[in-house]
């Protein structure tokens, strides 16, 4: 508000939807001398498009400058002033050429395609009053980006232009947040640190405290911002609420601290009907001798948990070839429970199963590109339907289903395992490639085929022949690209592309069919000379 008041805008309208109360109480006193401000509050989400239609109100015939509120913005407006009044274009957008995901093309000073790379949209627009002639007619959900397209196709200009000198960055999570102020720790007005505590790359906010011994890291925030009145009476002395990063789910996860412990939070969503059954797998496995989380309250009505804290330090974080053994024995373990029939689990792998992970990886991967160059997808389909045969040749085990790295944490020099919701009877070389094969690790082949022997040789009840575990590797590995393009979709998970090259990288190396060891070669020398995160980034 400060930055266009100096620019002389005297009129701003706020979008409201998520902690509009805190906005209406807070703003208010904000607001630069001179400055006029209206609310709009929508209670579902428009997006840019939708909103500025909910806002037809406040155009008149002039233009109208429009900004996300989620960035950093250090620029001098009058270039997108001056090139506006020169060219009388439908809107001119402020372009920055080094970051973000550069999705815009210009051309000659022009948007020329939204989609085709080169430069980033910064979300800064001054914008004729005329885009409402391409926004929907109703408030509904859209995004300003279709308006523009139509406004190009109808032979409208909408201008990209650069400011030399200017700052930009996006401000959107609480990891670009940090990222934007050079990666330390932030600390708020009202932010409590003791000695002998440890913060690490954290926002620290108001009313919260950190007593010595305690480490952070993240976004750390007071009880009553995230915690329902049920939930901070399980802990009433909690004095701040560490909000974890976001695992692939549709779970959230909260470290609550308290001056005399920790506890993890768990909430689980409805998307996923397996998630009802942790507190029902962590008893059984309990029972059975396995070393999982503590239990200490639930709440049925809430699909909520309060689970035993047990540290940071996950496989991923020491993948020793003694630590993975380690986690191996306690997957030998899990495969060696015979009472499981006798358990209530998902369904068992099956053909369906496999086919719907196959589907996956063809609409989330693959979808929207030309990926497959002169490879003909249903001989991509054919090879991995003979992988799953082959599974499906292999006897029934308990499996984990999700048995990666960051699944198994170190607690006291114990392997614990976790995040086994998804828990089901299939083949051991599909829990076997999830580790050994796992793309967050990436480890080399011939480790692979030592730690399989090692499994094999002292540890499992059967063993997993070769054969098998390739074809366990290409059922996972396509199963985990289709996950990541997924996640990749959405920002607060755009972190999973990374793992894409690994993840073909071991397809190309244990693919005994010619077609797919075709495929994943020819996408890596793409990747690696095109786009270093692949083509979905």
């Amino acid at each position: 508000m400060r930055h266009f008041s100096e620019n002389g805008v005297t009129d701003v309208l706020i979008n409201l939807h998520h902690l509009a109360p805190v906005m209406l109480r807070e703003v208010p006193a904000l607001v630069p001398k001179g400055m006029r401000v209206n609310f709009s509050h929508e209670p579902e989400i428009l997006g840019t498009g939708g909103a500025l239609r909910r806002m037809a109100w406040f155009f008149d015939d002039q233009p109208l400058w429009v900004c996300n509120a989620d960035i950093l913005m250090e620029l001098n407006l009058t270039p997108l002033v001056e090139e506006f009044q020169r060219e009388r274009p439908l809107a001119a957008l402020w372009m920055v050429p080094d970051h973000g995901p550069r999705t815009v093309k210009v051309e000659g000073g022009r948007v020329v395609d939204f989609r085709g790379g080169g430069v980033t949209f910064s979300g800064v627009h001054l914008m004729s009053p005329e885009v409402l002639e391409f926004l929907p007619g109703e408030e509904k959900f859209s995004s300003v980006i279709p308006a523009y397209e139509q406004g190009l196709a109808k032979g409208r200009t909408v201008l990209g232009v650069q400011v030399p000198g200017a700052r930009w960055a996006d401000l959107g999570t609480p990891e670009q947040y940090l990222v934007a102020n050079g990666g330390k720790s932030i600390f708020w007005p009202g932010a409590r640190v003791d000695d002998g505590a440890r913060v690490e790359q954290a926002i620290v906010t108001d009313g919260v405290r950190i007593r010595a011994g305690q480490t952070v890291t993240g976004m750390v925030v007071p009880p009553d911002w995230v915690l329902t009145a049920e939930e901070h009476g399980w802990m009433p002395e909690a004095e701040a609420v560490e909000i974890l990063p976001a695992r692939g789910s549709d779970r959230t996860f909260f470290r609550v601290l308290d001056p005399g412990k920790s506890a993890i939070l768990m909430r689980s969503g409805q998307d996923r009907p397996e998630n009802k059954r942790f507190a029902h797998h962590t008893r059984f496995l309990a029972k059975e001798g396995l070393r999982v989380p503590e239990i200490f309250k639930e709440s049925h009505d809430r699909r909520t948990l309060l689970l035993e804290y047990l540290g940071r330090t996950h496989l991923l974080d020491r993948p020793t070839t003694s630590n993975t053994r380690e986690a191996l024995s306690l997957a030998a373990k899990l495969h060696k429970i015979s009472t499981w029939q006798s358990h209530s689990l998902e369904a068992p792998f099956d053909a369906k199963l496999y086919q719907w992970e196959h589907d996956l990886f063809f609409r989330e991967f693959l979808k929207g590109t030309d990926p497959f160059k002169g490879t003909d997808p249903f001989k991509i389909r054919h090879a991995l339907a003979g992988a799953a045969s082959r599974l499906s040749e292999e006897p029934l085990v308990l499996l984990h289903r999700d048995l990666q790295s960051t699944n198994f944490l170190i607690c006291g020099g114990e392997w614990v395992l976790i995040d086994y919701q998804g828990m089901r009877a299939g083949p051991a070389a599909y829990d076997l490639a999830s580790l050994l094969a796992d793309p967050y690790v990436n480890r080399p082949p011939e480790l692979q085929w030592e730690l399989l022997d090692a499994y094999n040789g002292n540890m499992a009840a059967r063993a997993v022949s070769e054969a098998a575990y390739r074809a366990g590797v290409v059922q996972r590995m396509a199963q985990a690209l289709g996950a990541f393009g997924r996640l990749g979709a959405m920002p607060a998970t755009r972190g999973f592309l990374r793992h894409v090259p690994a993840a073909v990288s071991q397809i190309a190396a244990f693919a005994d069919d010619p077609v797919l060891q075709s495929w994943s070669k020819e996408f890596l020398e793409r990747q690696t000379h095109e786009n270093p995160l692949g083509y979905l980034a």
